[in-house]
């Protein structure tokens, strides 16, 4: 070929037009085109996760270390149930975290192919949508909201600052003598979060903490009782839900 040859585009049929006939291109434009994941080979998998591939009828309950291949098998699950003809709108997979939730997606949708793969999310997501889904209007007159971790961090430690021009009129949570000093701080705030969060799990409300505290003797898990009923009232008000409610 000599320095001199130019390529140029083949011209299009006489009396045919083409794509893009009648606008002008961009030089140099790009153009982004989705292309089909590219077909995954299945892993080899041992005995244990075999069987539970195999599994197809009743709960089964699985317990393995990490790095022992969990989310491989569940994905192979999956990809197996779907594969026997299941519908994955009858498939939910929850996880704990929000990076996990979207690993077990990418990996799906790979593992799948150009297949739809199943929902896969949170518990605290899934029990949200739930929760908005079949929130009662007459109660709510706006959609209920999910209060992320910082801004519950921020409420907890606007309360707690509170408490302290509250206790001067005698209106306030009375908390102990030793920790008075500890109100604005943050290290304090979330040691109250974590007694807030473990109480709720636990299904305590601020009568049942206030019982327990006085059986026991403690008066900071008493006062977190009192402080864990202003907590929720300022949440209903705001029209707000947090993680472990």
């Amino acid at each position: 070929m000599s320095s001199s040859s130019t390529t140029r585009p083949t011209p299009p049929h006489q009396g045919q037009p083409y794509p893009g006939a009648g606008r002008q291109r961009t030089p140099g434009a790009y153009r982004l085109v989705r292309t089909a994941p590219a077909p995954v080979d299945p892993p080899q998998l041992d005995a244990a996760q075999r069987a539970v591939v195999e599994h197809d009828r009743g709960p089964l309950l699985v317990l393995a270390g990490p790095g022992t291949g969990k989310t491989t098998t569940l994905v192979e699950a999956v990809a197996a149930r779907m594969e026997r003809g299941a519908d994955p709108e009858r498939i939910l997979v929850l996880t704990f975290s929000r990076k996990a939730a979207v690993e077990l997606r990418d990996r799906m949708a790979t593992r799948l192919g150009g297949r739809r793969p199943p929902q896969a999310t949170t518990f605290h997501s899934y029990c949200y949508a739930l929760i908005r889904a079949h929130q009662d209007a007459e109660l709510f007159a706006e959609p209920l909201r999910l209060l992320s971790g910082p801004e519950q961090d921020l409420a907890v430690r606007e309360l707690l600052a509170g408490q302290i021009d509250l206790e001067r009129t005698g209106a306030g949570v009375r908390w102990p003598d030793e920790l008075r000093a500890c109100l604005t701080t943050r290290g304090f705030a979330d040691e109250v979060r974590a007694v807030l969060a473990r109480s709720r799990e636990l299904g305590l409300g601020p009568d049942a903490l206030r019982r327990f505290a006085e059986r026991v003797g403690r008066p900071d898990w008493k006062a977190a009782a009192g402080f864990l009923a202003e907590y929720l009232d300022v949440l209903d008000l705001q029209g707000v839900l947090d993680y472990t409610e």
